[in-house]
């Protein structure tokens, strides 16, 4: 069983193994001061590139491989969004194990790409 302790160290230690950002602090700040009732099986990453750490589409493949690996099945198809201009602006994937699933989403905003995985226990 995994545990939303568990969870947190799985995300932590997968995103730091692929070097993706740290999670910006803040944003999970909210998520634990939130009266919403998911807020107590839910875990989340966000990490954002910035110009003295770029973060590159292709850390959506490293994230999927270090699930994969560590025996996350991917659950639906990976789908990518491409911009007008030829750019990839949107990866979304979707991974299941042991009655969780991870959402992982990277996304390219105007002046900078976020990544983020959303992490809930199925029950």
């Amino acid at each position: 069983m995994i545990t939303k302790a568990k969870m947190r160290l799985v995300l932590d230690g997968i995103t730091r193994d692929v070097g993706a950002p740290p999670s910006d602090p803040e944003w999970g700040s909210t998520l634990k001061s939130s009266d919403n009732p998911m807020a107590a099986c839910f875990v989340a990453y966000k990490g954002f590139g910035t110009a003295a750490s770029p973060l590159e589409v292709d850390r959506t493949d490293a994230l999927a491989a270090a699930l994969t690996g560590r025996g996350w099945a991917e659950d639906r198809k990976r789908t990518t969004r491409k911009a007008p201009d030829g750019t990839v602006d949107v990866v979304q994937a979707v991974f299941k194990k042991l009655g969780w699933t991870i959402v992982m989403e990277y996304r390219m905003l105007t002046d900078y790409p976020v990544l983020s995985l959303n992490a809930f226990d199925d029950a």
